[in-house]
């Protein structure tokens, strides 16, 4: 995949990259770096544009972050992994019977990269650093990983799925959950 670095002068690196897989253009904020994704067909100079046209909304995405990095506390690991062991079983075994889900078990880890993820065995593993989210917050994220035990991609069927779980707020809650990172509550 071919790429093209920017130097932003107050935002700092962005990488343009192609990828055919994706299907439209996506911009996505990292710890020292903006990645900006052109899909099969796009073209640099409207990706350049995208990003023009998103930078302030970039600033202030970035403003918040720094600000909830400011706002978190030290983490005491051993707590909070005995906290997430006694709350998050119990939670998604209820929701699980609420609506009406079924997975083989569930694995608590200190993943620092994804909240959740279900394998094709149904297998439910979550990362203990969830206990840090609002609890509607955490419920998405349960919620999210039990659909993935009947639809396991993230098509137009997977979310309709969500969407019927979460009272139609699936898209609302992801986007509200993009505010959180695993990697800013270290």
């Amino acid at each position: 995949m071919e790429e093209f670095i920017y130097e932003d002068p107050q935002l700092g690196k962005v990488i343009f990259k192609q990828n055919p897989r994706a299907k439209k253009y996506i911009i996505r904020i990292k710890s020292n770096e903006i990645n900006v994704t052109i899909p099969r067909g796009g073209n640099y100079s409207f990706a350049e544009r995208f990003f023009r046209g998103n930078r302030t909304k970039i600033i202030q995405e970035l403003e918040l972050l720094k600000e909830r990095q400011q706002e978190v506390y030290p983490v005491d690991e051993p707590t909070l992994q005995a906290q997430a062991k006694n709350y998050l079983p119990e939670k998604l075994k209820s929701l699980a019977i609420t609506h009406g889900f079924e997975y083989r078990k569930v694995k608590i880890s200190k993943s620092r990269t994804r909240w959740g993820s279900c394998s094709s065995k149904a297998t439910i593993n979550l990362s203990f650093y969830l206990i840090l989210l609002p609890k509607h917050l955490i419920e998405y994220v349960l919620l999210h990983e039990l659909c993935h035990t009947v639809e396991m991609n993230h098509g137009p069927d997977f979310w309709k799925l969500l969407d019927k779980h979460t009272g139609g707020k699936a898209k609302e809650l992801r986007k509200e959950l993009r505010q959180y990172s695993v990697k800013y509550n270290l």
